[in-house]
């Protein structure tokens, strides 16, 4: 068959356009318009106007409807305006709306009608017989409670209200209203009181005769004669547990001694402010276009279900998929790639099903991504509000809503992402929340952060925290091997904590910060450990860090330590089953693949996010981990804000761990049944092997018992350690170098803190 045969046959089995369809069309819609204009002109305006039939109209229509009749043009224009959008009629659905509506309303005022006698409410004939007849069966209060419930299905039919949304963001609104209004109210109180105090005194006036000597000037704090300053009695519980506590004693004021300046936390000014549209996610009319193709696309596949629900976010709106009785959700999860090809979207995740809701969620990236700023979130009743001096901001839900945690609550956190996935970013805005949050004297951050380049920001804050050297020392841990000995020591600050624990009789620390003012003990504070790149420390001490780091999260949590780990390879030689046991709150931003993802959250979902902050939250309680938008922090902000802190002052806290101050004269094995120069030979031998073993001492002094009781001496001075649970050695050069450049003989060897090595 050729082609010319299919074209013609083609030609003839096209339908022959209609010339009068147009006009049909036209003539319909010129006519319900006018239709609209005459009746909104007979029941709004009109009056003697208009004649007999409008007249005749309006008269029946109140008579019929009474007042509802006003709403009669409103649904005419609505359903004009539908049916040129959706190109369809929908007569019979429109129809049982407006039924529902109207009836509903007139019975509800023929019921006020029967309560207020003397009101000009009308429910016309309809209304009375249908308030008479339900109120015989079911009394006046049913008849009231149906015309309302029948108004609200109604209107329902019609415009498809979300209801649910709807009363939150009322509400949302009216909170956030009612907190403007009170930190105005607060904010003008304080600046009367200011005014009250600044005001100027009235010049004195001075009569003729009167002496103008000046008052003597009132005694404060002069100690009178013959009394003496008495010292607190306080009732003693140990106080050899409670020295170098975590929080500084207060200094013993002098007279004439200025007060201690109180600390300021930093104003939200210092932050960049959100964008000021509220409209967070696609506007009504995008929704609607989606959700009607997200319902034609599951059509196709031979799929009953319907949007129930729709929850827009700044960077992905979930819809809500209700399927039919009878549909499998295997079904629906099966052809998420066909629905991202019919909506045209980057990636679609499935959530299948929908925690507490019987609904499948599809969440669908927008056309516009909203930035979602920190300030916002930090500003945010979900924020201020809170008890919790650990409180973070996270982001914003799927569904709009800010995200907070608690990390006393978490207890510790686990970050993994690719690079570029907003990782360094959410450590930013979880630090920025702290200090947003917490005084230097409730919470202390000890940074770890071997790339160099990403914590140094937070230099000379009065936050920094290292208890492995004092506060006029301390900066952000940098090398591996500092960072083992950070974690070591603050394993040994834990296990001290745990004596004074024992000896107060408490259990955690909110219990300890209730009991110290009643006992003239100072508060502990918080302290937040944050390593930015747990990789490179894997890398290099593995069994120390994965030592430590399981002491710490196993224990730590009642002690008030918590910590939180970032890393951008989440592979189980980084995320050994240790770690990863001992960290039950997790973060997981796009990864490369779906291992990756079970490596993170033990679920698929972190190889489809977007990225940019894009990330999943699965926090201690949750079944199922929550999408969030995380919130952004600049580096412009992050530098205002703690040079606004360091103008206050810098790292302030008690060195809690002693070095132990070694015998007048003594040198290295002295004592143990080694020479000094049995010593210096072992150090110069280790130094030079890069490794040591007592196969090497062995072979150098030729004596295994000697290398045992050299390598057993190394041991105890700290020049050599060995983790638990590992069979190799870690040899600490800095402390190597600085033995062998001491001068032999004579020169004490340099203190070790035997907290850390011993």
């Amino acid at each position: 068959m050729s082609y010319k045969t299919i074209h013609k046959r083609s030609k003839k089995k096209q339908a022959p356009k209609k010339q009068g369809g147009n006009f049909l069309l036209a003539a319909f819609w010129a006519l319900c318009s006018a239709l609209f204009l005459w009746l909104a002109w007979v029941l709004w305006i009109g009056g003697p106007n208009n004649g007999p039939v409008g007249g005749a109209v309006s008269k029946w229509l109140f008579n019929a409807l009474g007042q509802a009749a006003y709403l009669i043009p409103v649904f005419l224009l609505y359903w004009l305006w539908r049916s040129a959008r959706h190109k369809t009629l929908a007569f019979v659905t429109l129809s049982c709306g407006v039924l529902l509506t109207l009836g509903g309303l007139a019975t509800g005022f023929a019921f006020l009608k029967s309560v207020f006698t003397a009101s000009s409410l009308n429910g016309g004939a309809a209304g009375v017989w249908l308030y008479r007849f339900i109120a015989s069966l079911m009394g006046p209060a049913g008849a009231c409670l149906l015309a309302l419930a029948s108004t609200f299905i109604g209107l329902h039919i019609l415009f498809a209200i979300p209801w649910v949304s709807t009363i939150r963001k009322t509400a949302e609104l009216l909170k956030s209203d009612f907190n403007v209004w009170m930190a105005a109210r607060a904010e003008l109180k304080e600046k009367v009181q200011e005014a009250k105090t600044h005001e100027k005194p009235q010049p004195r006036r001075v009569v003729a005769g009167e002496e103008s000597a000046p008052k003597p000037l009132p005694a404060i704090n002069r100690p009178v004669a013959g009394m003496v300053k008495m010292p607190p009695r306080v009732k003693p519980v140990q106080p050899e547990l409670f020295d170098n506590l975590d929080a500084p004693p207060p200094a013993a004021a002098e007279e004439g001694e200025k007060p201690k300046k109180e600390f300021i936390l930093p104003p939200l000014d210092l932050l960049a402010a959100p964008a000021e549209s509220a409209l967070i996610g696609p506007s009504d009319e995008e929704i609607a276009q989606a959700s009607a193709k997200l319902e034609n696309t599951l059509r196709n596949f031979d799929i009953a279900a319907s949007v129930t629900g729709v929850a827009p976010g700044p960077v992905v709106t979930r819809y809500e998929i209700k399927p039919d009785p009878g549909v499998k959700i295997s079904s629906i999860v099966s052809i998420s790639n066909d629905i991202a090809l019919a909506m045209k979207a980057r990636g679609i995740r499935v959530e299948a099903p929908i925690p507490g809701k019987d609904a499948i969620g599809f969440e669908i990236p927008n056309d516009k991504p909203h930035t979602v700023t920190i300030r916002e979130i930090l500003q945010d009743p979900a924020f201020t509000l809170s008890k919790f001096k650990t409180t973070i901001a996270l982001g914003r839900y799927a569904d709009g809503l800010p995200a907070t945690a608690v990390v006393s609550k978490m207890p510790h956190l686990l970050i993994a992402g690719a690079t570029n996935s907003g990782k360094s970013i959410c450590v930013h805005s979880l630090i920025i929340s702290l200090l947003y949050r917490a005084k230097p004297q409730e919470l202390k951050l000890l940074l770890i952060d071997p790339k160099r380049v990403e914590l140094t920001l937070y230099e000379g804050i009065p936050h920094l925290y290292d208890p492995k050297t004092t506060c006029d020392d301390v900066s952000v841990v940098k090398d591996a091997q500092g960072a083992v000995k950070s974690l070591q020591a603050l394993v040994k600050v834990m296990e001290k904590r745990m004596k004074i624990f024992e000896a107060a009789k408490v259990k955690n620390i909110e219990s300890f910060n209730l009991w110290a003012p009643k006992n003239n003990e100072e508060k502990m504070f918080y302290i937040v450990t944050i390593i930015d790149e747990l990789a490179d420390l894997m890398l290099q001490t593995k069994a120390a860090i994965e030592d430590s780091v399981q002491r710490l999260t196993q224990m730590g949590r009642a002690l008030g330590i918590h910590i939180i780990i970032a890393t951008q390879r989440p592979s189980t030689n980084v995320i050994t089953g240790v770690i990863k046991a001992n960290l039950p709150s997790r973060i997981a931003f796009q990864v490369a693949s779906k291992i990756d993802s079970r490596v993170v959250l033990d679920a698929n979902g972190a190889d489809a996010l977007l990225g940019k902050g894009d990330m999943l939250y699965l926090g201690i309680s949750d079944a199922k981990p929550n999408r969030v938008q995380g919130s952004y922090v600049s580096e412009e902000e992050i530098t205002k804000v703690t040079d606004f802190l360091r103008a206050q002052g810098g790292p302030d806290y008690p060195f809690q761990i002693m070095p132990e101050q070694p015998q007048a004269g003594a040198q290295p094995g002295e004592g143990l049944g080694t020479t000094p120069e049995e010593m210096r030979q072992a150090l110069t031998l280790i130094k030079e092997r890069r490794r040591v073993s007592q196969d090497l001492l062995k072979a150098h002094f030729g004596s295994s018992a000697r290398a045992t009781n050299i390598l057993s001496v190394l041991e105890m001075k700290g020049f050599i350690t060995k983790p638990e649970g590992s069979n190799r050695w870690e040899i600490h050069y800095d402390l190597i170098d600085g033995q062998l450049a001491a001068p032999a003989g004579g020169a004490e060897p340099e203190p070790q803190y035997d907290t850390i090595y011993k």
